[in-house]
């Protein structure tokens, strides 16, 4: 039982770089040009980066303020501003001419460039929930008499769409909204029979 303790590299390819834990540089230097999309040759460079040891076999690895402080910059996740460890200490020169100075913040995982990049995306995350939930409601209210299988379209899922099955059915159908914005239900052609039969008993039924 291999009981050597992982260690933090930093591996670099020509463009990015990334941060692994592994007992020795080679294996670091593997598994950082399987993430960076590198042959083993083809990576530039990998080194010991002792400041990330206490997070290995910690969820999410390093944290990305973390990895700011020590010289690596990340993408905000709302505005997509290089976040850099210049711009936080010494910040950087607005439209204006102002000097702006970034206060990041993280949340699950990810990096903002301060509190109301963070704000506004979860606004935006919220209004995303909303339109799903709208259009799962609104599928259920036009045909209560199907089965409804599954919603898709909560975020980070960008279109709203759901699966149905009906009696008779072996496949089932989906519903969706189409190009025009209209809702949209389409039947597996193995069932386009058993849906007729189904409609039209619904239909006698009403």
């Amino acid at each position: 039982m291999n009981t050597k303790p992982l260690k933090a590299y930093q591996v670099q390819g020509d463009e990015y770089g990334c941060i692994v834990f592994a007992t020795n540089s080679a294996t670091a230097r593997r598994i950082g040009g399987r993430e960076l999309d590198l042959e083993f040759n083809e990576v530039e460079s990998c080194r010991r980066a002792q400041w990330a040891d206490q997070y290995a076999g910690v969820k999410g690895g390093v944290p990305p303020l973390v990895m700011v402080e020590n010289g690596w910059w990340m993408e905000c996740n709302h505005c997509g501003h290089k976040i850099t460890i210049d711009e936080v200490e010494d910040g950087f020169e607005g439209s204006d001419g102002t000097i702006i100075k970034l206060v990041p913040v993280e949340k699950s995982g990810l990096i903002y460039c301060n509190q109301h990049c963070l704000e506004t995306r979860l606004h935006e995350i919220a209004q995303h929930n909303e339109k799903a939930d709208f259009f799962k409601q609104l599928v259920i209210s036009m045909r209560p008499d199907l089965t409804f299988t599954e919603f898709r379209g909560n975020y980070p899922q960008c279109y709203c769409s759901a699966t149905f099955t009906f009696e008779g059915a072996q496949y089932g159908g989906s519903v969706g909204y189409n190009q025009s914005g209209s809702i949209e239900w389409r039947i597996n052609s193995n069932d386009s029979q058993a849906w007729k039969e189904y409609e039209t008993k619904r239909k006698e039924a009403v």
